[in-house]
């Protein structure tokens, strides 16, 4: 059974459009308090437990993800975050944000639950982080719905593993809703 989505054409032309309002929405969510959401370029905000839903205007266009950011208990910065997008081809894209110190050469494992892991490759880094991004079939998502958390077992630089877990608490809501916004345009 197949969770990522084969395509005959680029999605990363697509997929890149999205990469820049995704940087915006993280910049937004990690430097901005939750009262400041008077700005003109954020549309609509909602949380859904551990999930925060947001659309913006870009260019004008309105972009809307569904996020869950995971930060260190020591620091409060942010370590990792996943983002949920839905394409105009009504694709439903995954991109995971990781530190750069993370083995490029060294897979992710994705396990939900007790499920059986996935293994993905990193797509690309850039200044801030380097990302994993995938577009994900709906039994994938269904995995998400139905599923209480994600481990990411990640090497690092110096060979330790490093575990990150996400919660699957309110993903099922705020997907929802991410359908629905991005959906009914």
């Amino acid at each position: 059974m197949s969770y990522l989505t084969t395509l005959n054409y680029s999605w990363k032309i697509t997929f890149n459009c999205y990469c820049n309002c995704l940087r915006f929405l993280f910049l937004f969510f990690c430097f901005c308090g939750t009262q400041l959401f008077a700005d003109q370029h954020v549309l609509e905000q909602e949380s859904f437990e551990a999930w925060q839903f947001a659309c913006v205007e870009e260019q004008s266009q309105k972009l809307c993800d569904l996020r869950e950011l995971v930060f260190d208990s020591n620091t409060n910065e942010v370590v990792s975050y996943l983002s949920i997008t839905i394409n105009p081809d009504e694709l439903t894209q995954m991109q995971i944000a990781f530190p750069h110190a993370v083995n490029l050469k060294s897979p992710v494992q994705l396990q939900i639950d007790d499920k059986d892991p996935l293994e993905l490759g990193y797509a690309y880094c850039n200044q801030s982080a380097c990302f994993i991004a995938e577009i994900i079939a709906e039994n994938f998502v269904n995995m998400f719905k139905d599923g209480n958390q994600i481990t990411l077992k990640v090497l690092l630089l110096d060979n330790r593993e490093a575990t990150i877990t996400y919660s699957l608490a309110g993903f099922t809501a705020g997907y929802s809703r991410l359908s629905s916004a991005v959906l009914s345009n």
